[in-house]
């Protein structure tokens, strides 16, 4: 309570009160939809940013936004599974096959790690295709609707991304979060101090893929539309990116990488898909170069955090 009590936690508060207000104010469906899509990146680079809070790295966590994806969607186009239980069973599909990723490559160093998930985001999305006679994911299918309006989708996503972040930043300051910490800084001597580091490192996996399946599950309800495309390597780059010039290793990063990413892709989404690209890998080359702590770092310094 005495944290939300705090400079910091006024902050956090006014914001989700100016976002809850905003369907209020403005009337647009393009801006609702463009913000809420910001709430659906914020889930999925704030998983990301889990797993590199653990000294982790993933190329290829698109794997899991798919999965989350098509297991909701298929759950419950074909098994009748309610809405809302199928977000939350696609959640837990995606962490379970963390669990199985995880299991074989825990022990592997950053990189290493990234590129095994990469090579898992390929074998995934080649699954899917093959068995297009039961998935129809080479020419997607619509799942079925989780609630009945943009505005009403507007706020089950807000209410999702406020709780994804804020259980987030529970288990980073629990001994879940401690041990990670010290692994992160220093591996070696964390399994000197009786960290169980392949333990911890698993367990950082499982929650970090568990919300990238629900923010797919999400994107899938919410676009109207699942395919073999959310496999694509734009969207295993979207959460580093999104992450990196937020600020990696912090709560308000991926909420700030996702705000400014998703804006500038819609504002260039009428430009030729190369010179979109360009335009946002400069910005971040600039963003690294200048701030390599991410605009977070701006943000902390101004207001002293």
């Amino acid at each position: 309570m005495a944290h939300l009590l705090s400079p910091k936690g006024y902050v956090v508060i006014l914001l989700i009160v100016v976002t809850a207000c905003i369907p209020i104010f403005i009337k647009d469906l393009y801006i609702i939809h463009v913000i809420a899509l910001i709430g659906i990146y914020t889930i999925y680079s704030s998983s990301w940013n889990l797993l590199a809070y653990s000294g982790q790295a993933s190329l290829g966590h698109a794997a899991f936004l798919g999965i989350g994806a098509f297991s909701a969607t298929l759950l419950a186009v074909y098994f009748g599974f309610p809405p809302w239980l199928s977000l939350l069973v696609g959640g837990a599909f995606a962490s379970g096959m963390g669990f199985l990723v995880g299991l074989t490559c825990v022990r592997l160093r950053e990189w290493f790690l990234a590129m095994v998930t990469f090579g898992f985001a390929i074998i995934a999305q080649t699954v899917t295709h093959v068995l297009d006679e039961y998935t129809h994911g080479v020419i997607g299918y619509p799942p079925p609707p989780l609630v009945s309006s943009k505005v009403q989708y507007y706020y089950a996503i807000l209410f999702l991304a406020v709780a994804t972040v804020f259980l987030i930043n529970l288990i980073v300051k629990t001994k879940i979060g401690l041990a990670l910490s010290a692994i992160r800084e220093n591996e070696l001597e964390a399994k000197i101090m009786g960290v169980n580091t392949a333990k911890y490192k698993l367990i950082a996996f499982m929650i970090s893929t568990f919300f990238a399946g629900l923010a797919g599950a999400l994107l899938a309800y919410f676009t109207g539309h699942v395919s073999e495309y959310i496999y694509n390597a734009e969207n295993s780059f979207m959460p580093l990116m999104m992450t990196l010039i937020g600020g990696l290793g912090t709560i308000e990063g991926p909420i700030i990488g996702s705000a400014l990413i998703t804006f500038v892709e819609e504002f260039l989404r009428f430009i030729d898909p190369t010179i979109r690209w360009i335009s946002i890998g400069a910005f971040l080359i600039v963003v690294v170069i200048f701030l390599p702590k991410g605009i977070s770092s701006l943000l902390r310094k101004a207001l002293k955090w």
